[in-house]
């Protein structure tokens, strides 16, 4: 997936999550697909960021 595919992914997880009728396996699923895609979304701003300060630089 790319950047803006794993947001929205995290975008829904959370508002399946904030919904509160999960059951607490599912929330615990879905919690742990949304730590992964953090890791994989803070990856992208930092690589971002590199490339940024590599062509200011």
């Amino acid at each position: 997936m790319n950047f803006e595919e794993e947001m929205k992914k995290l975008s829904d997880i959370a508002k399946q999550m904030e919904n509160g009728e999960l059951p607490l396996e599912e929330s615990i699923k879905l919690y742990t697909q949304a730590v992964e895609l953090t890791k994989n979304l803070k990856e992208y701003i930092d690589s971002a960021k590199l490339k940024v300060e590599s062509l200011e630089g």
